[in-house]
């Protein structure tokens, strides 16, 4: 008789969700955003591999869409902040304690 196992939630796609979500909540989580992207696409290969009994494909998707989307968020930002010196400069003053 052959064992059924149910199936596990991947650790990956628990991770990848989780960097995705948090790179939103702190200000430069454009690093939190790569490893969710790397993490959801390790997940979804692990997944679908023949021998694989684990879940998670939405998890590990929603992880890799927030990564997607942080990324390019940061990436407008970034050129919007190279294109326009003075904004850089506006919004340094305005940090910045008197």
């Amino acid at each position: 008789m052959q064992e059924i196992h149910k199936p596990r939630l991947s650790e990956f796609a628990i991770v990848a969700l989780t960097l995705g979500i948090i790179s939103f909540i702190q200000l430069a989580g454009i690093e939190k955003a790569i490893a969710a992207i790397v993490f959801g696409i390790l997940s979804l290969k692990r997944i679908a591999a023949p021998q694989s009994n684990c879940k998670g494909e939405g998890m590990a998707a929603a992880g890799i869409v927030l990564g997607i989307i942080y990324a390019i968020i940061a990436g407008i930002a970034l050129f919007a902040l190279v294109k326009n010196p003075a904004l850089l400069e506006q919004i340094l003053k305005r940090s910045l304690p008197r």
